[in-house]
């Protein structure tokens, strides 16, 4: 037995129906998958220097959603994407119509993409990297509306499945996540933290398996034009494989200067989609119970841009082409004739979703062979955030369980820590050019970000 045959076969005996009996009956939980591959040629996202659209699919893309309920309280719905990401404008949208569908409230919608960059463009999104077309502008806002409509659809489908379940935390590692801004240090932080949320039926089935990871999902190079999930496609389509009749959602860390290595090819993408999904194998053979509570909470923040002079100098130091240059001018010449002025603000938004009990006692757990049900904090922020925020959080929170997620609700651009701001470059600033946003944040941003997690958070 090869040694990922051997932990799947471990981790599907690891809980069994007699004790979901007696400690799940709290949780109520519904899976569900949808579909998002387009059914035509669509530019693809995240790539400045791709020549050509797509040609064909090389994995599907898909949607899915797990709705959780415990006791009277409301349900909560994770949605996850094969997605370079999301836009407020979509999210927002859908939000609102599942609200009128089925009365969710927003803190209790979830949206994280897993920012691969073998998927479609969607929305308006990092559009002064692409030069496209008007008739390619109308395909990506027809397919735009259709995902919007599959997600409201994965959604409802999700919450219609709900039945009595349990949920387990686990964490493991894997170690092909890589600090990519090594001109600024060249080992610099990384977390290779592979996060685990199993969700058992009280038949003993494993019904899902929720995952997170921070790294890019940028195995795959510029010269792949064909659909493809990345590394996190493949551990979810391994996972799904090795536990039949589960489902796998992946959910994207705060990679953001954080790159998949060695990488480049499809070798390359298996091999990396193998060692997380193994990563995963090992953290379901022995998880944690949770306690059936679930918090939810939803805030936003306005993260100020600097102002025009310190704009101009970050201009002028701009090492970008010429190209990139006059389509952000032209964008931003298009916001200053509508709104008389460019904006002053990007607007962030956050969700915190706290399971269960979340004091932990580490050494007491690894001593045990029963452990009591616990919990942990799921963080989700919204852009492209670098691991900072990740490891910042779990110092802060030390007595917590805490994941913290990127690439949720709204994927607006980069989202530097003070040191990462400081020192420069494409996430600390210049990527904003692709975003079509006005310029940097000031030095606030990292401070407002994580008082508005403290605040949504509370008892600190």
């Amino acid at each position: 037995m090869e040694r990922r045959e051997f932990l799947t076969a471990v981790a599907a005996m690891t809980v069994t129906p007699q004790r979901l009996t007696r400690t799940g009956q709290g949780w109520r939980a519904g899976v569900a998958t949808i579909e998002i591959t387009p059914d035509r040629s669509l530019w693809m996202a995240g790539f400045a220097a791709r020549t050509e659209a797509s040609q064909g699919v090389a994995l599907p893309l898909h949607a899915k959603a797990l709705a959780l309920k415990c006791g009277n309280q409301a349900t909560a719905v994770l949605v996850t994407a094969d997605l370079l990401g999301v836009t407020a404008r979509m999210t927002d949208r859908v939000a609102a119509a599942v609200q009128r569908r089925l009365g969710l409230r927003r803190q209790n919608i979830l949206f994280n993409s897993s920012h691969t960059h073998c998927g479609p463009v969607v929305d308006e999104q990092l559009s002064v990297a692409y030069g496209l077309t008007a008739a390619q502008l109308d395909d990506i806002r027809t397919y735009t509306t259709q995902l919007e409509d599959k997600l409201a659809t994965v959604i409802a489908n999700a919450v219609s499945r709900l039945e009595p379940a349990q949920l387990s935390y686990a964490r493991d590692e894997t170690d092909f996540a890589a600090n990519r801004r090594t001109a600024y240090l060249p080992l610099g932080p990384v977390d290779h933290t592979v996060h685990v949320l199993r969700v058992d039926g009280l038949d003993g089935g494993l019904k899902a398996i929720v995952f997170g990871y921070a790294c890019h999902n940028t195995t795959l190079p510029p010269t792949i034009v064909q659909y493809h999930g990345d590394y996190a496609g493949v551990a979810q389509a391994i996972l799904e494989k090795g536990h039949a009749g589960t489902t796998a959602l992946f959910v994207a860390g705060c990679g953001a200067d954080a790159n998949p290595t060695p990488r480049g090819t499809i070798d390359l993408v298996n091999a990396h989609g193998t060692s997380l999904a193994e990563a995963v194998d090992r953290a379901l053979i022995s998880p944690t119970s949770i306690a059936a509570t679930l918090r939810t909470a939803y805030g936003t923040v306005d993260l100020p841009f600097v102002d025009e002079a310190a704009r101009a100098r970050w201009h002028s130091r701009l090492k970008i082409d010429a190209i990139y240059l006059e389509r952000h001018a032209a964008v931003m010449k298009k916001l200053i004739d509508r709104d008389g002025r460019l904006p002053v603000a990007q607007r962030d938004p956050i969700q915190v979703w706290q399971f269960g009990s979340n004091v932990r006692d580490d050494s007491t757990a690894a001593r045990s062979s029963t452990r009591e049900p616990a919990g942990f904090t799921l963080v989700a922020l919204g852009g492209e955030v670098v691991v900072d925020y990740a490891l910042r959080l779990a110092r802060e929170y030390p007595a917590r369980r805490m994941w913290v997620a990127g690439y949720s609700n709204d994927v607006f651009g980069y989202v530097p820590s003070l040191r990462v701001l400081r020192e420069g470059g494409y996430e600390g600033g210049d990527a904003m050019i692709y975003y079509a946003r006005p310029g940097p944040f000031t030095e606030q941003v990292e401070q407002l970000i994580v008082g508005k997690v403290h605040q949504l958070i509370g008892g600190r």
